[in-house]
C-alpha cells in the first residue's frame, strides 16, 4: 500500500509536510515527499490510502505494562504498593485460569491498538495453551511477553519460561518472549542467576527469531535494598540494587529496568557500563505514590529510557498518550525547568527507543527496511488546530482517541476508528461477566 498526502513523522527529528509511506509485505520500501513516492511507485499496482489531513507516526510501544489485568481494572485502588500487590493482588490473581489471561489479554490489546500502540511488552503470569500470547496472536498486536518467575515456585516458573519460548518466539514474526524475574524482592539469588542461564541458553538456540531480554521491576519501591536485604538475608552493596544484581552475573545489555524510581548514583554508574535500559512508567508511579524517576538524569547519562503505562489495574488505563504527556510535564516543576523532557525526546521514548529496549534494530522509525508499524492520527480536530510544531501537538494536545487507523506488521488491523476482524463489544460482554464472578470468588478467599 502507498500512504500518501499526510505528515509523515519519521522520527524524533525527521519530518515531512506533505509525504507518502509504501510498503510491501510487512516492510517499509521507501518513505519521502508524495510526488516523488507515485513518481516511482505510482503505477506498481499499490493500495493508495489518502492521509488528507492526519499525520503518520511510527507504532508507539508500551515497554512495561500487565495487558491481562484489565480484568483487574479498578478493583484495588489508592493503596500502599506491598498491601495493594500482597493483600488483594495476588489473592486474585491466583484465581485466574488461562481463558481469564487471555480475555483479559485481548481486551488489553484492543485497548492498546485504539490509542496507537503497536508494540507492548508484558509480563504476567503463563498457562501453556491459553495466555498473553495466544491473545495478542487473535488481535494482531505485536509483543514481548514476559514470563514472570517468582521465588515460591522457581520451578514451575522457569519451566513455564522454557516453554513459552519454544511454543511462541518467533510466532508470525509477531511475538517475542522475554525472562522476567518479578523483583528483587520476590526472586531470590540463586533463582535469578537460574534464569539468567536459561534465557541465555534459549537465546543461542531461538535468537535468530528475535532477541530475548530480560525485564523486571527495579527501583520501584523506596524500601526495596531494605527488603531484600532482610528477606534473603544478603549484602546489598552501597545499597544499590543494580549493583547486588551485578554481583549475581545477570546485569547485560539485554536488561530492561521497569520504574528505575529510586536509583543512586551507583545504581547508574552500573547501568552504563552495561547499557541497561529503563522503562518509565509516571502515571502508575504518581498513582501508586511511589515518586517519580529522574528521567533527565538518566537520559543524560545516556541511559535509554523508554515509556510504560504499567498495568491497568496501577495506572488505570493503557492509555500511551496521556502516558507522553505526563512523561513531558512530570520533571518540568521538579527541576524548576520546562525544558527537560522537550516533547520531541518523549515522542522519542514512546517510540523508537521503546523499540530499541525489547530488542529490535527495525522498528521505532519510518524508514526503508523497518517494520510496518504505523500508527495514523486524525489532526481535522479543534484541539490539534494549527499546527506549528508537529511534536508539540503530538505529546501536549493530542489524545487517545484521535488515533484513526493502525497498522502491524504492514496489515491494517484497525481502520477509520474500527477493528477489522474483532468484535469489541462481545470481548466486552465477556470481561464483565467474568471478572464479576471472579470479584465474588477473591471476596470468599479474602474473607469479605
Amino acid at each position: 500500500m502507498i500512504l500518501k498526502g499526510g505528515w509523515i513523522v519519521q522520527d524524533y527529528r525527521r519530518n515531512i509536510r506533505d509525504g507518502a509511506v509504501v510498503i510491501e509485505d510487512n516492510r517499509i520500501v521507501d518513505v519521502g515527499p508524495t510526488d516523488e513516492i507515485l513518481r516511482r511507485h505510482g503505477g506498481s499496482g499499490h493500495d493508495i490510502i489518502d492521509l488528507d489531513g492526519k499525520i503518520v507516526i511510527p507504532g508507539i510501544v508500551n515497554s512495561h505494562t500487565h495487558i491481562s489485568m484489565t480484568l483487574l481494572r479498578g478493583y484495588a485502588d489508592d493503596l500502599l504498593l506491598q498491601e495493594w500487590l500482597e493483600k488483594y493482588i495476588w489473592p486474585y490473581e491466583s484465581l485466574l485460569t488461562g481463558a481469564d489471561i487471555e480475555l483479559g489479554a485481548i481486551l488489553g490489546a484492543i485497548e492498546s491498538i485504539a490509542s496507537g500502540v503497536t508494540n507492548v511488552c508484558s509480563m504476567y503470569h503463563y498457562h501453556s495453551d491459553r495466555n498473553e500470547a495466544t491473545a495478542l496472536l487473535k488481535v494482531g498486536l505485536r509483543g514481548t511477553i514476559g514470563i514472570a518467575i517468582f521465588t515460591w515456585d522457581p520451578e514451575g516458573s522457569l519451566r513455564n519460561f522454557r516453554d513459552a519460548v519454544e511454543r511462541y518466539h518467533g510466532r508470525d514474526g509477531l511475538i517475542r518472549i522475554a525472562s522476567c524475574p518479578h523483583a528483587p524482592y520476590t526472586v531470590d539469588p540463586e533463582l535469578w542467576k537460574n534464569s539468567e542461564d536459561l534465557r541465555l541458553e534459549l537465546n543461542s538456540r531461538y535468537g535468530d527469531m528475535g532477541r530475548i531480554i530480560v525485564t523486571s521491576h527495579i527501583a520501584e519501591d523506596w524500601r526495596e535494598v531494605d527488603i531484600v536485604r532482610e528477606r534473603f538475608n544478603v549484602e546489598v552493596p552501597d545499597g544499590s540494587i543494580m549493583k547486588y544484581l551485578e554481583g549475581l552475573g545477570v546485569v547485560s545489555s539485554d536488561f530492561l529496568a521497569a520504574h528505575g524510581i529510586h536509583l543512586n548514583e551507583v545504581d547508574i554508574e552500573v547501568m552504563k557500563r552495561y547499557d541497561v535500559k529503563v522503562a518509565h512508567n509516571p502515571v502508575a508511579n504518581m498513582k501508586l505514590g511511589m515518586g517519580y524517576a529522574d528521567t533527565p538524569r538518566l537520559l543524560d547519562s545516556g541511559i535509554k529510557v523508554s515509556l510504560g503505562t504499567d498495568g491497568p489495574a496501577s495506572n488505570n488505563t493503557l492509555d500511551m498518550v496521556e502516558t507522553m504527556k505526563f512523561a513531558a510535564l512530570i520533571n518540568k516543576p521538579i527541576k524548576r525547568d520546562p525544558r527537560v523532557t522537550p516533547a520531541n525526546i518523549v515522542f522519542r521514548m514512546a517510540t523508537e527507543y521503546g523499540a530499541i529496549n525489547l530488542g529490535y534494530n527495525d522498528l521505532g522509525r519510518i524508514e526503508p527496511g523497518y517494520l510496518a508499524d504505523l500508527t495514523i492520527i486524525d489532526f481535522n480536530k479543534p484541539h490539534l488546530t494549527p499546527v506549528y510544531d508537529v511534536y508539540s501537538h503530538l505529546v501536549y494536545a493530542c489524545r487517545s482517541s484521535d488515533v484513526d487507523t493502525v497498522i502491524v506488521n504492514g496489515r491494517i488491523i484497525y481502520e477509520s476508528k474500527e477493528f477489522v476482524d474483532i468484535n469489541v463489544y462481545e470481548v466486552m460482554d465477556k470481561v464483565r461477566r467474568r471478572s464479576m464472578e471472579l470479584y465474588e470468588k477473591v471476596r470468599e478467599v479474602r474473607g469479605g
